[in-house]
């Protein structure tokens, strides 16, 4: 896990608080934009941040991910779209699906027809008198038995299973997506009015410690770039 420690620059911006979240905060006559870490602390990919833009000025303004880039160690990275981000995990969604399935059926296979065909071994073994002394025997009896319905029964439990696992993923599935809601889409932002929104990381970042560990925004708006960077620090377990 990671938490990422904002790095304002000052006295352009401001540095406040909020249960351990740091937000910057830069203002100017034609908008004010606002950046903190989504959660305080991360998984080492696809880090996430929200965005506040207000609009200062007299006319309204288009703003969405188009207006801001990203930057991991000064190598751009890009911003999920809503509909990219969506697509992913409609993607992911059926590919664990249809491995499962997979996997699924070929264990219920497997499952059926063990329990069909049992085998059964016994050990016997006494001994026998007669004139000639005493004769001793011992051997082994097997048994071979059929059942289908164990089988059915034993194949159906697994597919059951299977059939539980694949809705699980679309219950997943679905939690992301309401999770992707969450993230900046397009919007015509009205003098005076404000608009926020999550900006998702895509392909980032690798999990090794660098000096240069830090994500820069740029953000345009209004004519004007506006500059955030945080350091990402790792969390001590």
């Amino acid at each position: 896990m990671v938490a990422y420690s904002a790095k304002p620059n000052e006295p352009i911006q401001t540095l406040k608080y909020t249960q351990g979240i740091g937000t910057v905060t830069e203002k100017s006559e034609a908008n004010e934009i606002f950046m903190y870490p989504t959660f305080r602390t991360q998984g080492m990919t696809m880090p996430t941040f929200t965005i506040g833009y207000a609009n200062n000025g007299s006319e309204a303004v288009n703003f969405t991910t188009d207006n801001v880039k990203a930057f991991f160690r000064g190598q751009p990275v890009p911003i999920y779209t809503y509909t990219e981000r969506i697509a992913e995990i409609q993607s992911e969604k059926r590919s664990q699906q249809i491995a499962l399935a997979i996997v699924g059926g070929l264990a219920a296979g497997a499952a059926a027809y063990g329990a069909s065909r049992q085998t059964y071994r016994s050990n016997y073994s006494g001994f026998v008198s007669g004139r000639g002394g005493v004769t001793t025997f011992a051997g082994t009896s097997t048994v071979r038995v059929y059942d289908p319905l164990a089988g059915i029964v034993a194949g159906a439990a697994v597919g059951g299973a299977t059939g539980l696992g694949i809705r699980q993923l679309e219950y997943n599935a679905q939690n992301q997506e309401m999770a992707a809601n969450s993230i900046l889409q397009a919007n015509t932002v009205d003098p005076l009015h404000m608009v926020t929104g999550d900006l998702v990381l895509k392909g980032c970042c690798d999990p090794y410690s660098r000096p240069d560990d830090a994500i820069r925004f740029e953000v345009t708006a209004n004519g004007r770039t506006a500059v955030f960077e945080f350091a990402r620090v790792k969390v001590s377990q």
